[in-house]
């Protein structure tokens, strides 16, 4: 059984920085498909680079996280300094040997989303105040695949940006958005689902053709897993009312029972269940039905997981995305996450998502958020992580409305 350790110990290595530097730019394009990165107005991070390495202020870099691309494209994109990205634990499971080598020794922390990580949280800190390097996170948790609207975020830049403060310098979070622009036409993407489904697309205009592909692709998982789909005029409701089937068959499969939170909260108790029982299991079987056990808890882990990865994408998509602006990247986007239906119910990840090679990329730098220390008087932590928390959603918002890939 694998045993791959839960909370790899980040160690930056100069020479793997220097390797990183040198092959990053090849990786992009190469395996990414990036052919153009472009930052959209380098002088803003430049600037806030600059303040960070004279001793001036803490810098965190708060990124929209809508691709697989978006740390790698960051990272070589990013010339004066090197960036200490924070990484769920569970991709050095799923990415590969060469990730599982260079993220540790890039300085990478591992963190585990909506869970106990007393091992990455000490790391974590030390890194935020003393760290020679900005941190580079994604508040919205996880891989969100809308490029023009930012899901809601989670508490830890706030918590970051407070543990920064301690360190008694301003303290500036910086909203990034990242956007891309793909080289493939959309009957070229509809075409390709057709074939992968073996359904036919009826309607004519390319909104209608998509919304008819979003509502098969709900019988579609419905069908696959044996469960009824709702018969609620409303797509979202259906879709939602899915994901929550879905998840119970998961943690009925999982053994985990009578677990409550949001469909985010279930999904990642899901997810790190199955991968721990996968990949880190510290006890090694040695009879014959120990092993027999072991096998038979891994082939359920499987399963389980299955239903996490279907679930994950499927909760993001909503044709009413399509109707939010005239960019023709959302047409794009939704045709893109309904192929990553189908990879999830092959068996496949975010890893082995479809993206068209030949993409221009676009990071946009927002208004940094400026913080200094205050007295304890001034409403308490709480308040002080809550506005801190409102105000990087914010600009996150902002930068998405902005990005023009």
């Amino acid at each position: 059984m694998n045993t791959t350790k839960q909370f790899p110990t980040p160690r930056f290595s100069k020479p793997v920085y220097c390797f990183s530097r040198l092959a990053g730019s090849l990786y992009v394009r190469l395996a990414l498909g990036i052919n153009v990165l472009k930052l959209a107005n380098p002088e803003v991070l430049s600037n806030e680079i600059k303040a960070f390495k004279e001793g001036r202020q803490s810098l965190i870099i708060a990124f929209r996280h809508t691709a697989k691309e978006d740390a790698p494209a960051l990272l070589v994109a990013v010339k004066e300094s090197h960036l200490c990205f924070l990484y769920g634990r569970d991709v050095l499971n799923w990415a590969g040997r060469v990730t599982r080598f260079l993220f540790p020794r890039l300085g990478f922390v591992a963190v585990q989303n909506r869970g106990n990580n007393k091992e990455g949280m000490h790391y974590l800190r030390k890194e935020v105040q003393q760290g020679r390097f900005p941190i580079a996170l994604a508040p919205e948790g996880q891989v969100t695949y809308h490029g023009h609207r930012c899901e809601p975020i989670e508490m830890g830049v706030a918590n970051l940006a407070s543990w920064a403060l301690e360190g008694g310098k301003e303290v500036v979070i910086l909203p990034i958005a990242i956007g891309y622009r793909y080289a493939d036409d959309l009957e070229t993407l509809l075409a390709r689902w057709q074939k992968e489904t073996g359904e036919a697309l009826t309607q004519t205009g390319m909104h209608q053709r998509l919304f008819e592909a979003c509502n098969k692709s709900l019988e579609l998982v419905a069908s696959f897993f044996g469960i009824p789909l709702p018969e609620e005029a409303d797509f979202i409701i259906r879709r939602n009312l899915l994901c929550e089937a879905l998840l119970c068959l998961g943690e009925a499969q999982a053994g985990i029972q009578g677990e409550e939170g949001s469909i985010l909260d279930r999904l990642f108790r899901l997810r790190y269940r199955g991968e721990d029982t996968l990949f880190n299991q510290e006890e090694q079987a040695h009879s014959l039905l120990q092993r027999a056990k072991a096998t038979y808890r891994q082939a359920g882990a499987h399963h389980s997981l299955r239903i996490s990865q279907v679930v994950d994408i499927l909760e993001y998509l909503d044709p009413s995305y399509l109707h939010e602006g005239e960019e023709e990247n959302r047409l794009f986007e939704v045709a893109l996450n309904l192929l990553d239906i189908n990879n999830r119910l092959c068996g496949g990840s975010i890893n082995t998502r479809y993206s068209p090679k030949g993409k221009r990329a676009t990071i946009l730098a927002g208004e940094p958020i400026r913080l200094t220390a205050q007295p304890a008087d001034n409403g308490g932590r709480r308040k002080r992580l809550t506005l801190i928390h409102e105000a990087v959603y914010r600009g996150l918002q902002q930068a998405s409305r902005d990005l023009k890939p």
